[in-house]
C-alpha cells in the first residue's frame, strides 16, 4: 500500500529558495521507500518543487514547475467551489481540474518519486486550501489515473504538533471530549424533525451529537459536552478536571486571517458572539493540557480558501500539547460525517496510524453508499457518497513525516 506524507505549516527552507539552506529534519524521510515533495508557491514567479528522497543523507532535487501561484489560485478556488455543489452535475469538472493539477504538480517528480511508497509534501500560498485527495495521479504514477487519496494516504506535516506543552506524565485515567453545537431550548418537535427553534436545527444539533459520539468506539470514559453543556465555561471546565487524550469538536470553526482573534470554534449560530471559543496558540497553550499523544478532531472547521489552510488550528492546538489533529477544509453534512468518523475510530481503537486510519474511511465512501436505518417499519435508505464534498476536505495532521510512518 502506497502513502502519502502531506506536509503543511511553516515551509521556511522551501520559501528560502532550497538554495543551500539546511533542510529542517521534519522533512527528512529516515526510511527507505519515503519521498518528501515541498512546494513553494511564492507569488510572482514559477512554483519550485524540492523533492528530497529518502533514507536521510540523499541529496535534494529542485525543480521548476510552469505554473506559478497566481495560475494555480483559480484552479484552487474553482476545484473547492466544484467541491461543495455536491453532485451530479460538478463531478465531471473535478475529475478534469483533478486530472490538470495532477500533471501540474506531480508530473515532473514522477521519475524521483516512482518508487517510493510514501510521499511527504509540503505546500504553500493556494496550495495549503487545496484538497489533495482529490487530484488525479498523472498516468505516468498511476496507470488508471485514480483519485490520489485512492492510491496513497495523505498526512499533513506541522511541526507545530507534538512540540507543545504536554501532561508532565500519561494519566492512568485519560478521557474522550466530545463536543457538539448548543441548543438554548426544548425542540417543539420529536427529534430529527426537520424545523427549526430560535434559528437553531434541532435535526443538525442531533446529527452533530451523533457524529461527535463515534468517538465512543476509542473504548474510553466519553465525557459529552452537547445541548446547554456546550458552552466555553464548561469546556475549560471539562479540560481542567479531566485527561482530554481525544478531543472530537463537531462545531463550526472559521479561520479569519485579517483578524487572528476572530479564529474561533462556534458553539451556536453566530448571533451567540458570547458562546465562541477563542482559538490561538496562546490561549490554548495557557488554558488547555492534552495528555501525551493526544488526537484532536475539528470536523466542522471552514478554511475559505484564505491560503493558510487549517494552519492556525493546527499551531494552536499543537501548542497545547496535540499529537495529531483531524481538520476539514470545509463543513460537511453530518449525517456522512458521522459513517466516517464512526470507521475512523474504529480504525484508531485498533492501533490504525492516524493518517491511515482517515485514509480508510475515506475510502468507504468512495466505495460503498451509506445505508440509513429510518426505524420501524420503514425501509433503509441508500446514500451516495463518493462525491469529493463528503470526504476530500478532511485532512490528518503529523508532526513529521517519521510521525505519519
Amino acid at each position: 500500500m502506497l502513502g502519502l506524507l502531506v506536509l503543511g505549516g511553516p515551509a521556511a527552507w522551501a520559501q528560502k529558495g532550497g538554495d543551500g539552506t539546511p533542510l529542517p529534519e521534519h522533512f527528512r524521510p529516515t526510511v527507505a521507500g519515503v519521498a518528501t515533495l515541498i512546494y513553494d508557491a511564492s507569488p510572482g514567479r514559477p512554483v519550485r518543487l524540492t523533492v528530497v528522497p529518502g533514507p536521510a543523507g540523499a541529496a535534494p532535487t529542485t525543480l521548476t514547475l510552469d505554473t506559478t501561484a497566481e495560475d494555480l489560485q483559480p484552479l484552487v478556488a474553482e476545484i473547492r467551489e466544484l467541491a461543495l455543489l455536491r453532485p451530479p452535475a460538478s463531478l465531471g469538472r473535478i475529475v478534469r481540474l483533478g486530472d490538470e493539477l495532477g500533471e501540474l504538480l506531480l508530473a515532473r517528480a514522477a521519475d524521483q518519486i516512482g518508487n517510493a511508497s510514501r510521499l511527504g509534501v509540503s505546500a504553500t500560498g493556494p496550495l495549503s486550501d487545496l484538497p489533495f485527495g482529490a487530484i488525479r495521479a498523472p498516468r505516468s504514477l498511476d496507470s488508471r489515473g485514480r483519485f490520489l487519496v485512492e492510491t496513497r494516504t495523505l498526512c499533513w506535516i506541522d511541526p507545530a504538533l507534538g512540540a507543545g506543552t504536554t501532561a508532565d506524565s500519561p494519566s492512568e485515567r485519560p478521557v474522550a471530549l466530545a463536543l457538539a453545537d448548543a441548543v438554548y431550548r426544548p425542540p417543539a418537535r420529536p427529534l430529527g424533525a426537520s424545523m427549526s427553534d430560535g434559528g437553531i436545527s434541532w435535526r443538525r444539533h442531533a446529527a452533530r451529537r451523533n457524529q461527535a459520539n463515534t468517538i465512543d468506539a476509542l473504548g474510553l470514559p466519553v465525557i459529552a459536552r452537547f445541548g446547554q453543556s456546550a458552552s466555553p465555561a464548561l469546556f475549560w471546565e471539562s479540560t481542567d478536571t479531566y485527561a482530554v487524550q481525544f478531543l472530537h469538536v463537531a462545531v463550526e470553526a472559521l479561520v479569519d486571517p485579517k483578524r487572528p482573534a476572530g479564529t474561533a470554534l462556534l458553539l451556536s449560530p453566530a448571533r451567540y458572539d458570547e458562546q465562541a471559543i477563542p482559538v490561538t496558540a496562546g490561549e490554548l497553550e495557557s488554558r488547555l493540557t492534552l495528555e501525551r499523544e493526544s488526537l484532536v478532531v475539528l470536523s466542522g472547521l471552514d478554511t475559505g480558501g484564505h491560503g493558510i489552510g487549517p494552519g492556525p488550528f493546527v499551531e494552536a492546538f499543537g501548542a497545547a500539547g496535540a499529537s495529531s489533529v483531524v481538520a476539514s477544509l470545509w463543513p460537511v453534512v453530518d449525517e456522512s460525517a458521522t459513517h466516517l468518523f464512526a470507521a475512523f475510530y474504529n480504525r484508531v481503537a485498533e492501533g490504525t496510524q492516524t493518517a491511515a486510519a482517515l485514509r480508510e474511511a475515506q475510502l468507504r465512501l468512495l466505495a460503498d453508499p451509506l445505508v440509513f436505518d429510518q426505524g420501524g417499519e420503514r425501509e433503509p435508505v441508500e446514500f451516495d457518497a463518493s462525491h469529493p464534498y463528503f470526504w476530500a476536505g478532511y485532512r490528518a495532521y503529523r508532526g513529521s513525516a517519521d510521525d505519519c510512518g
